[in-house]
């Protein structure tokens, strides 16, 4: 049932709070679908903005340190600086998102990844300083704060949905008709409008947290310090603290490390629209998730256990359409669309209903066992990407599509349909 005994105005603050956490994370996988066209990594892009999100865990360990070294500074000020630094990013991104350098024998998206990596330390560090912030709130916006993070992947879905991939590739002949050209039709609106757009959001959340921080009037909505005392010695004993842990570490390794890094191969030879579609609605499962838990009760240990085991189908066929790129099944059939978009959002609602479940409970044990917990699965999501990373970029398991074909008169819309590279000017 829904809770009444809440402070609406502070659920919208700390909502708005959340929104800011992976904001700039979301966004920048949300638009692999466009810029795999244009930068040079192509494909194998999405492993490498995984690579540069979990380098964002350095925050972590810089805050650990800051905490060690200067202890009387309040996690307030390390929040007020992270948030500023997320919104800076993708307004920089927006403008810098296209400049490659000439590094280690190839071009590189240097600056994108870069900036990607600096909007990576708001989530990662989120993990051990957000949720640790709002012990000193009721349980209950611990809940809202979950579905405002989910926010943060929920509205750049919808904007991302808005703007479209533009369709796919077609060949079109030259003016003098002697050559062919590979054209990707256009989207709605450009990776700067949409990275621009997500800065202005990074700043509301910036505002957010401002005014929850300096006002008094939620301080009837916070916990005593007594409270906080109690709810620690009501947490269960260590044995089940380490299940936990193990469970955060896992959950992260799949949902952050290996999807992201397979979805492009799983996804793009069904089409870019595929891809975007599948892309969008996996960042959107999340919140969906998150608001449901705020009226539905928590699941049993044995619910949940049932409820991951049946997710275990959908991600081990989008694992499969993977490995089988650029061929997977049913490729040019409506049914393999919908299939492969279905599977990829069903995995993603258990994947972060399991999320939330863990956080919720990892609350009980109060700020250090919730900093412990965020720490695990941020090394969960270390070790899968650095795994995926070196299966993609070093070995033959997963296969990119070759350069797009328009050798003939008569070439056309058909002859690209599973084409996913930056233009190629080809000769007759």
């Amino acid at each position: 049932m829904v809770k009444l005994k809440r402070r609406i105005t502070l659920d919208l603050a700390v909502a708005a709070f959340g929104l800011g956490s992976w904001l700039g994370v979301n966004g920048t996988f949300l638009q692999a679908p466009l810029l795999l066209r244009q930068l040079p990594e192509g494909w194998a892009l999405p492993t490498w903005i995984t690579l540069a999100v979990q380098l964002g865990n350095v925050g972590i360990v810089v805050h650990v340190l800051a905490r060690r070294l200067l202890p009387r500074i309040p996690d307030a000020a390390y929040i007020y600086c992270l948030l500023a630094t997320g919104a800076a990013a993708l307004f920089l991104n927006a403008f810098l998102h296209a400049e490659t350098v000439f590094w280690v024998g190839a071009d590189r998206s240097l600056s994108f990844l870069t900036l990607a990596f600096c909007s990576a330390l708001v989530g990662c560090t989120s993990s051990v300083l957000f949720y640790p912030y709002l012990r000193h709130f009721r349980e209950e916006y611990l809940v809202t704060y979950m579905v405002g993070e989910g926010l943060s992947g929920l509205l750049p879905s919808v904007l991302a949905l808005i703007q479209g991939v533009g369709g796919e590739p077609e060949c079109v002949p030259s003016p003098d008709g002697s050559t062919w050209t590979t054209v990707h039709p256009p989207p709605l609106f450009d990776t700067d409008v949409f990275l621009s757009t997500l800065g202005g959001l990074a700043i509301v959340s910036l505002l957010s947290f401002t005014y929850i921080h300096n006002t008094s009037q939620f301080d009837s909505e916070r916990k005593s310090p007594t409270e906080n005392k109690e709810l620690r010695k009501e947490a269960p004993v260590r044995q089940s603290w380490a299940c936990l842990f193990v469970a955060s570490a896992a959950l992260n390794c799949v949902n952050n490390g290996v999807l992201n890094a397979v979805q492009s191969y799983s996804c793009m030879p069904y089409g870019a629209t595929t891809y975007h579609l599948a892309a969008t609605l996996k960042v959107a499962a999340d919140p969906a998730v998150c608001l449901a838990a705020v009226w539905l009760a928590p699941l049993s240990v044995r619910a949940l256990t049932a409820m991951l085991a049946a997710a275990a189908g959908p991600l081990a066929y989008m694992l499969a359409t993977a490995l089988l790129s650029p061929t997977p099944p049913l490729q040019d059939q409506a049914a393999g669309r919908a299939l492969v978009v279905l599977s990829w959002l069903a995995a993603a609602a258990a994947l972060a209903y399991a999320r939330l479940w863990v956080a919720l409970r990892a609350r009980r044990g109060g700020a250090r066992t919730m900093r412990a917990c965020g720490a695990f699965g941020q090394l969960g999501s270390i070790l899968g990407t650095v795994t995926m990373f070196l299966l993609v970029n070093f070995t033959n398991l997963f296969t990119q599509a070759p350069a797009p074909d328009c050798p003939g008169a008569h070439a056309h819309y058909g002859d690209a349909l599973h084409a996913y590279t930056p233009s190629l000017l080809v000769k007759v």
